[in-house]
């Protein structure tokens, strides 16, 4: 079986969450406000989340039309 090439974007939020989530177990540093970092990341990981599930190509009439013409 072939290995399928590595997603950055998911290592990447994975370990911005993981580091979040230790700094709100551990209680922060220094004089960080962790109430405002729970709702930070919470919308932060909303508009993430909103951006990645966007449309990425939106294909026209003409184009889906020739696409069907090609299949038997």
């Amino acid at each position: 079986m072939a290995r399928h090439p590595a997603d950055l974007l998911s290592l990447l939020s994975g370990l911005i969450a993981l580091g979040v989530g230790l700094l709100l177990l551990t209680g922060g540093i220094g004089d960080l406000p962790m109430e405002w970092v729970g709702p930070a990341v919470a919308i932060a990981v909303g508009a993430l989340i909103l951006f990645a599930a966007r449309p990425g190509h939106d294909v026209s009439e003409a184009e889906r039309a020739s696409a069907d013409e090609g299949r038997p």
